[in-house]
């Protein structure tokens, strides 16, 4: 356990211990994608707004087609509910001693136990705002009759790749414990 703070502070409410997980370049890197893609998120929006139709699409149907059209100033919903989904997640990250975990955790596990959902729920804000510049980008283009439809597969894929994060966690937290 060399270089681990194991602090004992309990949180009011739990008896569980916060515990100082310092951040591994495989967090960094999943947040260094998060921020580029809350970039895109905004830059989109930003770059694409003075030449977009006066009316966008802003709801599409399962099958990807423009279901509802509305005003162009529309098209920052999606990048501000984005930043504030990131936003919380990624502050969460840093409370994972009120998480439920899968396991029961011990002195033995709780370390590991903390990391694994701290990545997971890095992973998720990441994917979530991937997902949503995906989105913006490809609404963007069906505004401008580039496209006609959103494609699913892109969009099922990231949705696969959110739950599937999900999975994979819950799968090493059992392993593991």
């Amino acid at each position: 356990m060399s270089g681990r703070n194991k602090k004992t502070s309990q949180h009011p409410g739990t008896s569980r211990p916060r515990l100082d997980v310092p951040k591994q370049p495989t967090d960094r890197a999943i947040e260094l994608v998060g921020y580029g893609a809350l970039l895109m998120l905004f830059g989109i929006p930003a770059f694409f707004y003075s030449s977009l139709p006066e009316s966008i699409p802003i709801h599409f149907g399962f099958d990807g087609v423009p279901g509802r059209t509305g005003p162009r100033h529309m098209i920052w919903l999606l990048p501000g509910i984005g930043i504030i989904l990131y936003a919380g997640l990624m502050w969460l990250v840093n409370y994972p001693h009120l998480f439920n975990y899968p396991v029961r955790l011990t002195t033995e596990n709780i370390y590991r136990q903390y990391r694994y959902a701290q990545r997971v729920l890095r992973m998720i804000a990441t994917l979530v705002v991937v997902l949503f510049t995906f989105l913006k980008y490809t609404g963007v283009q069906v505004a401008f009759g580039q496209m006609d439809a959103i494609p699913t597969w892109p969009l099922l894929l990231l949705l696969a790749a959110i739950f599937g994060s999900v999975g994979v966690y819950i799968y090493k937290a059992l392993k593991s414990d």
